[in-house]
């Protein structure tokens, strides 16, 4: 099952996360490396944001990328998720969250395409860590100004406060992207 990501939802999830932490747009482009004027056309549901800029964010916000998008998983020590899971459409990615642990705010997984007609994102970068592991088809991984190849069965686990970001070549490539965040690091984020 696919979904289309609602931006103008997407966008009120992100204001509503961002008053509740009490950040105003320059101190969250501060925290993200995003423009003031990004984020404002985020919230406003005028572009979507690419994968990097959803975790980003979420670290900062103290919330999860399955939150900004919109799902709301039950709470539970212990979350099952089928092939089947839901998979939201954005920036040229199809995404499904498997992270529902509700008291974890440190780790998140989510399954990714990259489709193929995919534009390539400014690169991003973000508190924590990523590990991806290559599924099927072939990426790059633009990391601090190097690209590197993966393939399937690659994996790669990289710190996320350096410039990145992924795109594929002539064909969709599918992932599984888990990003790490310090609770040490997201604890300065909430003060």
């Amino acid at each position: 099952m696919t979904a289309n990501v609602d931006l103008e939802v997407v966008g009120q999830r992100l204001r509503a996360a961002r008053d509740r932490r009490g950040l105003t747009l320059a101190q969250l482009a501060n925290l993200t490396g995003l423009t003031k004027a990004h984020l404002s056309r985020l919230e406003s549901g005028e572009r979507q944001a690419s994968i990097g800029a959803l975790v980003g964010l979420s670290s900062a916000l103290g919330t999860k990328v399955s939150a900004l998008l919109g799902e709301d998983v039950a709470a539970s020590p212990l979350t099952t998720y089928t092939p089947d899971v839901p998979r939201h459409r954005a920036n040229g990615l199809e995404i499904a969250s498997c992270s529902g642990f509700h008291d974890s705010h440190i780790l998140e997984a989510m399954r990714v395409t990259i489709r193929a007609d995919r534009r390539p994102s400014a690169p991003v970068q973000h508190i924590g860590e990523e590990w991806l592991y290559i599924q099927r088809g072939t990426i790059d991984l633009e990391y601090d100004g190097t690209v590197y190849e993966l393939a399937t069965d690659d994996a790669v686990h990289f710190d996320a406060n350096r410039p990145h970001r992924l795109t594929t070549r002539d064909v969709s490539a599918e992932l599984l992207l888990v990003s790490a965040k310090s609770p040490t690091k997201l604890a300065q984020i909430h003060h």
